[in-house]
C-alpha cells in the first residue's frame, strides 16, 4: 500500500492520542478542514500501521490497515476510544440513552 504525502506520524499511542486530539481541535475551528479524510502513519515498535481518519461527520469514523496484514492492535483501539469518549460525544450519548431507558 502506498503511503499517502500529506499523512501525519504518530509514534505509539501517545502520539496517537496527541494527533486525534489536534484533528479533534482544528475541525472545531476550521469548517473547510472537516472537508477532507486525514491518515495517520501510526508506528510502535516494528508495527506500522495506516489510520484513516473521516472528520465529516461527529464522532469521527476510523480505518485501519496494518503493513503486515494483522488487526488493530488493543493499544490502538483504546486509544481511539478514548478519545471517541472523551472528545467526540460517546460519553454524552451513552449517558442519554440509559437515561432515556429508565
Amino acid at each position: 500500500m502506498n503511503i499517502p504525502h500529506d499523512h501525519v506520524i504518530a509514534n505509539g499511542p501517545e502520539g496517537l492520542t496527541q494527533v486525534l486530539d489536534d484533528l479533534f481541535e482544528k475541525s472545531k475551528c476550521d469548517p473547510t478542514f472537516v472537508k477532507k479524510d486525514y491518515y495517520v502513519l501510526y508506528q510502535l515498535g516494528n508495527q506500522k500501521s495506516l489510520i484513516l481518519v473521516d472528520t465529516t461527520k461527529q464522532p469521527f469514523r476510523f480505518w485501519h490497515y496494518d503493513f503486515m496484514g494483522r488487526p488493530a492492535t488493543i493499544v490502538v483501539k483504546e486509544a481511539i476510544e478514548k478519545f471517541l469518549w472523551e472528545k467526540c460525544g460517546e460519553r454524552e450519548r451513552v449517558l442519554k440513552e440509559l437515561n432515556e431507558r429508565h
